[in-house]
């Protein structure tokens, strides 16, 4: 047999994968500039990261201002200041695939940047570090997670906070009764209308929604117990160096300038306080650093 011969059936396999490859093999930058606009991933109600304001609809957040920055990095990048901006809603459950898959090209929430999750998309240098917090009223009585044996938790479901409540029972042979949220917003409404006896989330993503209360915010509290600390990242495709390389370049001179420091006061204060800036966060403003970590849990 001819090596031609020998050869064309793996000439023909090849053909074959290429053919079905995914889009998102090319370049970041190159797919932007081709279509004329940046895709970037938002949350409906993570307050006070990413959500879409319901007076007026616009999409708006801590996380967005950031990737706002990119943006206009990318249009200066590209040369190109006619770069369109296209929102497209993700949620807990897509999020991370919607990057893999090619659906958009920076994941603007609130999510933690771990390393199970780095084995499928890359991120950028933490932007924020949060805390898992319990959020309780404060006539409940309940000061301690024994306190909450057997009561009802509001909690987003499948999340890493869904995730650190499993292993506290398993380890602890605690039990709780679970209220699926789909949002923090959502938990802490549960909270407050009586259908739960705590709301679980990153303390920072409670923050909004509670202030939001006005003075019945005296009514709450945080337990002093938390479960974890997460660094939170903006989420992109694997393997493109080029395009993490000018997003991490954002988000680098943000925190060197002040800048992230800026945003922190802007979103993180009401009239009611501001949230104050954990020594987890200060360190993220010190030493940026975009590392996946395993759940630091307490």
């Amino acid at each position: 047999m001819k090596i031609s011969s020998m050869l064309r059936p793996w000439a023909l396999m090849a053909a074959v994968v290429l053919a079905n490859a995914p889009a998102w093999a090319e370049d970041t930058l190159a797919h932007i500039a081709s279509t004329g606009e940046l895709r970037l991933g938002h949350r409906e109600k993570s307050l006070p990261f990413s959500y879409k304001d319901a007076t007026s609809g616009k999409v708006q957040g801590y996380t967005v201002d950031i990737c706002l920055q990119i943006h206009e990095e990318i249009k200066k990048e590209l040369k190109r200041p006619d770069l369109r901006l296209k929102y497209l809603l993700v949620d807990g459950k897509n999020r991370i695939s919607d990057v893999k898959g090619n659906v958009v090209d920076l994941e603007c929430g609130g999510t933690a940047n771990t390393a199970a999750r780095q084995k499928e998309i890359a991120f950028s240098h933490h932007i924020f570090v949060a805390s898992s917090a319990f959020l309780v009223r404060k006539s409940a009585g309940i000061k301690t997670l024994d306190d909450l044996q057997g009561k009802k938790i509001a909690v987003q479901a499948k999340t890493t906070n869904e995730n650190l409540l499993k292993a506290n029972e398993r380890t602890f042979v605690r039990k709780f009764n679970y209220v699926p949220v789909d949002s923090t917003l959502d938990a802490v409404n549960a909270l407050a209308k009586g259908e739960a006896d705590a709301a679980f989330a990153d303390d920072a993503g409670i923050w909004i929604p509670l202030t939001r209360m006005g003075k019945a915010m005296d009514e709450y509290q945080f337990l002093e117990k938390r479960l974890s600390v997460e660094p939170y990242s903006i989420g992109l495709r694997k393997d493109d160096p080029k395009f993490k390389e000018l997003v991490d370049r954002v988000t680098r001179r943000m925190i060197q300038n002040g800048e992230m420091a800026a945003l922190y006061k802007k979103w993180f204060s009401s009239d009611q306080g501001t949230l104050p800036m954990s020594v987890f966060m200060k360190e993220a403003l010190r030493r940026p650093s975009d590392i996946g970590v395993e759940q630091i849990a307490f």
